[in-house]
C-alpha cells in the first residue's frame, strides 16, 4: 500500500495506531527455539495461535476504544496475500534493517498523519489482555511512553506519543539489556515511561509449558481455547521427545 493511501486511512481514524508486529507462519522461521522438541510445522502453528490470539485481543481493545486504528505490521514484505482476512486492519509491510529500524520506520510513515502515537506488540506473549492495550493506549494519550517488560529482560509492548522520545536507537535487540537500554533512552530524554509488571515472552520448550499450566488456572474463556488449541498443535508432533503439553 502506498505511503499516502496509509496516512489517509490513519488520518480518517485520527487515532493512536496500535501495530501488531508478525510474520507469515512459515516453517523453520517462526518460533525456531521451540525446536527440535517440536517439529518446525508444530512451531509454526504454535505461532500462528498465538497470533490469532493476539489479533483477538486486539480487536477486543478496539471495540472498546473508538480512537484506536489497528495496523499489522508483517513480515516478509511481498507477502500482503498471506493476510487478506485482516480486513479490519491497516497492512503495512515491514521495511529493512533490525528490528529497531523497522518499528522506527513504521512509527515515521503512520505519524505521517499526525497521528495520535503508536503502541507496538508482537504475538509472542499471548498473556497480554485488552486491558493491557488499554492502558498503554491512555499512556500515550496523555503524552507519557508505556512498557510491559517480559521477565527475560526485553519488553512485550512498547507506547510512544507523537512527539516522543526516539526509543529504538541504540538498543541491543535480542538480549537481556532491551528494556533497561529502553528506560535509560527514556531518562536521558526526560520521558515519562509508566510500566505494568512482566508479561512472558514465550520463546522456549519451558515458556511454553509454563504458559499451558497458568492458562489452565486462568478465568477467561479465551485463554482456555488456546490451551487447548496448544496441547493439540503439540502432541501432534513431538518429534519423539516427552511432551511438552502434561
Amino acid at each position: 500500500m502506498p505511503d499516502d493511501q496509509i496516512v489517509s486511512s490513519v488520518e480518517k481514524a485520527g487515532s493512536v495506531s496500535l501495530v501488531l508486529v508478525a510474520k507469515e507462519a512459515i516453517p523453520g522461521r517462526v518460533k525456531t527455539r521451540l525446536m527440535p522438541q517440536i517439529s518446525a510445522h508444530a512451531a509454526a502453528d504454535v505461532y500462528t495461535l498465538f497470533l490469532h490470539h493476539t489479533r483477538s485481543v486486539c480487536e477486543r481493545a478496539a471495540g472498546f476504544c473508538s480512537h484506536l486504528q489497528l495496523v499489522l505490521l508483517f513480515d516478509p514484505p511481498h507477502a500482503m496475500h498471506a493476510w487478506h482476512s485482516w480486513t479490519k486492519w491497516l497492512r503495512l509491510p515491514q521495511t529493512a534493517g533490525d528490528l529497531g529500524e523497522r518499528l522506527k520506520q513504521a512509527q515515521a510513515t503512520l505519524g505521517q498523519a499526525h497521528n495520535g502515537g503508536c503502541v507496538f506488540l508482537g504475538a509472542d506473549a499471548p498473556e497480554i489482555t485488552s486491558e493491557h492495550i488499554l492502558w498503554a493506549v491512555d499512556a500515550v494519550r496523555e503524552a507519557r511512553c508505556a512498557m510491559v517488560p517480559s521477565p527475560d529482560g526485553g519488553y512485550v509492548l512498547i507506547g510512544i506519543p507523537t512527539g516522543g522520545p526516539e526509543l529504538f536507537d541504540g538498543i541491543t535487540w535480542s538480549t537481556a539489556q532491551v528494556a533497561a537500554q529502553t528506560r535509560q533512552a527514556a531518562i536521558r530524554q526526560d520521558a515519562d515511561i509508566r510500566e505494568l509488571p512482566p508479561i512472558a515472552d514465550i520463546d522456549r520448550p519451558g515458556d511454553l509449558s509454563e504458559l499451558i499450566d497458568r492458562l489452565h488456572a486462568s478465568s477467561r474463556s479465551a485463554d482456555h481455547v488456546l490451551r487447548q488449541q496448544l496441547i493439540g498443535a503439540v502432541r501432534s508432533a513431538s518429534n519423539g521427545v516427552p511432551s511438552i503439553a502434561k
